[in-house]
Order: C-alpha cells, then sequence, then structure tokens
C-alpha cells in the first residue's frame, strides 16, 4: 500500500512538473514571437504587474502600462529586421530566462527573465542592452 502511494505521489510529481515546464516554453514562445513582429501589445500580455525595464535612455521600475508605452516607443524608433533567441533555461524558484538577439540599425543583446505567478510565467525583468 505504501508503495502504491509512493508510486502515485512521484506520478503526480512528474505530471506537475511536465506541466511547469510546458507552461514555460509556451511563454517562452510566444514572447519571442512578439519580440521578433516588435509586437508591443502581445509582449505586454506577459508583463508582470511591474517589470524592470532596461533600454537605451531608460533604466527603472513601472508598470505594466507604462512598460507597454515605453516598448511600444522603443520597437517604434528600432524596428525589427530580426530576433533570435540564443539561449534559455531555468534558474532557481520557478525563474526562467530568455537571452537573444534583436537586430534593428542597432543590434541589441536581450535578457529576459521570467516568473511564475498564479499559474504564469510573467515577465519581470526586460533588458535591451546594444551589442
Amino acid at each position: 500500500m505504501r508503495l502504491l502511494i509512493y508510486i502515485i505521489l512521484i506520478q503526480a510529481g512528474l505530471i506537475a512538473g511536465l506541466s511547469s515546464h510546458a507552461m514555460a516554453q509556451e511563454a517562452t514562445a510566444k514572447i519571442n514571437k512578439a519580440i521578433k513582429a516588435g509586437d508591443a501589445g502581445t509582449l505586454s500580455k506577459h508583463f508582470n504587474s511591474t517589470l524592470d525595464i532596461s533600454i537605451p535612455g531608460t533604466d527603472q521600475t513601472m508598470s505594466k502600462s507604462h512598460a507597454t508605452q515605453v516598448m511600444k516607443n522603443f520597437f517604434k524608433a528600432n524596428p525589427p529586421q530580426s530576433y533570435v533567441e540564443n539561449h534559455s533555461g531555468s534558474s532557481r524558484e520557478a525563474t526562467k530566462y530568455i537571452i537573444g538577439t534583436y537586430k534593428s540599425a542597432i543590434t541589441y543583446k536581450t535578457y529576459i527573465l521570467l516568473k511564475e505567478k498564479e499559474g504564469k510565467y510573467l515577465i519581470v525583468q526586460l533588458q535591451f542592452e546594444a551589442d
């Protein structure tokens, strides 16, 4: 009986882990697609209620609505030519990261940090750094 309970608990843990991994992959794919398109509206659907934004001329913590406007202005001034995810992974405590390269007239290294909140992965830090 104890063995059966142990097996059930292991399976439940595996299923929960796979579900979390799938959620993170789905969020990562949508975020990458939004950046590639220069679509601040779609990107903002993945913003936390407050987040840190670091782009040339701006480096601060701001609300989701303010961050959306800042990114609209950034994409308007720097329309995308291409965007490539170079690396993504996990760090501690339900945190995921994406490192990429965004090309417009200038090439930027991108760093995105996501945290799981209420069953969704949300962007808590977004950085575009001139390469």
